[in-house]
């Protein structure tokens, strides 16, 4: 993606550095929405680790980047479960402090059976907020892309700085959660945002008109807006790329949009044009909603390959 502005540097100890959060999420899918006051059994339930960034690197990890994550876990059982999901991955947690009597982040996700579709209530205590004076610049800098995604807003604007004071590449995973998030994404090389948060955040109806307005507020080289099963709408110097998305059997659109931000990432670091990294990212999202949680349905690159293929070659 050098053409847009965008390329990995090379010669990092680290492909990817990634600073934000984890969780444990507890998957429970339902026939119906529930109604107030009301009582239903559930259709299905799971407990699996999950969270923004930790998820985006498990995915860039079995794809064969080499990955460290910086964040924080609680100092409770699913605190534990988290840590050790990411190191059974293979991911560096070496610089991710556990919180000694805390809770680790956790969300119970309702997952609409029929549709796939899933409305996230989460909870994170405040005592694992990473904070800035916990960063090592030397740490955070070792990657040859820098992955956030802002909850820990000064701790994330801190390594944006620092990434781009050494010319790495920023990529952001940001939504409603976030404080401030115009600051952030003025730190950020790759704005990528969902088509709700786009739109709520620019306060434009349209996605098209919300790249422009991104595209003003951030002044970043690349701004996207994913349009869930319809694909992703990008604008560069170049002008306004849309690539169209893969339809799938929807399972559970949980991690939908970490793994489209792992495809993106993967693009980057291969060195891959911006229309066959979004179409790659597209077909990864989409066969990861074909499993419940955010990890399970994560194919491998030979697989979200074949499908970008079905669709012919992708310069």
């Amino acid at each position: 993606m050098t053409a847009i502005g965008i390329s990995a540097r090379a010669g990092a100890a680290f492909d990817v550095v990634g600073v934000g959060v984890n969780a444990v999420d507890h998957l429970c899918t339902v026939d119906a929405f529930p109604t107030r006051d009301s009582k239903q059994t559930l259709a299905a339930y799971d407990v699996q680790p999950g969270g923004q960034v930790a998820t985006a690197l498990v995915a860039l990890q079995r794809w064969g980047w080499r990955c460290r994550y910086v964040g924080t876990f609680g100092g409770d059982p699913l605190g534990a479960l988290s840590r050790r999901s990411l190191v059974d991955e293979g991911v560096e947690v070496a610089y991710a402090p556990t919180r000694a009597g805390a809770a680790n982040q956790c969300a119970v996700i309702l997952v609409d059976r029929i549709s796939g579709e899933r409305t996230i209530l989460m909870h994170r205590p405040a005592a694992l907020t990473l904070r800035v004076e916990e960063l090592d610049r030397a740490v955070v800098t070792a990657g040859r892309v820098l992955h956030l995604d802002g909850y820990d807003v000064d701790a994330a604007r801190t390594a944006a700085a620092w990434a781009r004071a050494a010319s790495i590449p920023v990529v952001v995973d940001v939504d409603t959660g976030v404080d401030d998030v115009e600051r952030l994404l003025r730190l950020t090389d790759a704005v990528i945002l969902a088509r709700e948060f786009a739109c709520a955040l620019t306060g434009v109806a349209a996605a098209t008109d919300a790249l422009d307005a991104l595209a003003t507020l951030t002044g970043a080289p690349l701004v996207a807006v994913t349009l869930g099963a319809e694909g992703v709408v990008a604008r560069t110097a170049a002008g306004v790329l849309r690539v169209p998305g893969f339809p799938v059997r929807a399972v559970d659109t949980t991690g939908a949009g970490d793994v489209f931000r792992s495809g993106f990432v993967h693009g980057l670091l291969a060195g891959w044009s911006l229309e066959r990294t979004l179409a790659f990212a597209n077909a990864a999202a989409a066969l990861k909603c074909t499993a419940a949680g955010g990890r399970p349905g994560i194919p491998t690159v030979a697989v979200a390959a074949a499908l970008v293929a079905t669709r012919g070659a992708v310069a």
